[in-house]
């Protein structure tokens, strides 16, 4: 009997037998990573690299997970189609895409709590909602799907609200300084930065929703489960050793000049 048990654990699969976590990191897949351009969280420097605290703690956790990562900075639309086929194994953002539900997986840990603001002009009264969007132009980012919940109260026929878009967010803001909208919906992390790097004053806003940033897996990776549950072990290390892991307090902290990890010890 002992004879056959040996037998049958030497059939199976090494991965099966000694875990995970004991896997030799060049023996797994290199994890493809895609991430939208967002100012000093996700963009490429002058040798075409992908750098910024997103992409920094990307790679400190998928490090400290066992994994190698090819990380690039893409548009929206490569990466959702990616992420259908599997091109994209693994991208931090929200699932607001139709059809994306059932392709992908959630990981269990925040990176942030993602804020979706309502811009206006200022020297404009603080609009009230809903009256004040009654006829009104809405400025959006094209390929951006935002929340649909969201959307789809904006695009409530009772408020005949007409729609324009940018291919990118200066253009969108421009598009709003220049009285060609009478509001801008975009997400706080693209539209602050950029108004500061103007020179103008931070921007009258309604924040209308705020949801969780996790990374969100490709089930056609083939590995996805598993990609999911180290990467949850491995925040879950990083933060007992006292590790800042939430992506915007990391960007404060780097401007009060502070030192942060960017490999496991």
């Amino acid at each position: 009997m002992r004879v056959c048990l040996a037998v049958m654990l030497w059939m199976l699969p090494w991965p099966l037998i000694a875990g995970p976590e004991l896997i030799p990191k060049a023996a797994r897949p290199v994890v493809q990573v895609g991430i939208m351009r967002f100012p000093e969280y996700s963009y490429q420097n002058e040798q075409g690299q992908a750098v910024g605290v997103m992409v920094d703690l990307t790679r400190l956790l998928l490090e400290r997970a066992g994994y190698r990562s090819d990380i690039r900075i893409l548009p929206s639309a490569r990466i959702w189609r990616g992420l259908e086929d599997g091109e994209v194994h693994l991208w931090p953002g929200i699932v607001n895409k139709p059809g994306l539900d059932d392709l992908t997986l959630l990981t269990e840990r925040d990176l942030t709590q993602v804020a979706i603001n309502l811009y206006y002009l200022p020297g404009q009264p603080k609009p009230i909602l809903p009256e004040a969007l009654v006829g009104k132009r809405l400025i959006l980012i094209t390929n951006y799907t935002y929340v649909k919940s969201l959307l789809e109260r904006l695009q409530d026929p009772a408020l005949a609200m007409s729609f324009d878009s940018s291919m990118s967010h200066v253009g969108a803001l421009e598009m709003l300084l220049r009285g060609r909208g009478d509001f801008l919906l975009n997400y706080r992390a693209q539209v602050d930065p950029l108004v500061a790097s103007m020179g103008l004053e931070p921007l009258p806003h309604i924040e209308l929703a705020e949801h969780p940033m996790r990374y969100v897996l490709s089930r056609q990776s083939g590995f996805a489960e598993q990609l999911k549950t180290d990467l949850d072990r491995a925040y879950d290390e990083l933060a007992a050793e006292g590790v800042e892991l939430d992506v915007q307090k990391r960007l404060q902290l780097l401007h009060e000049g502070a030192e942060l990890e960017t490999e496991p010890e």
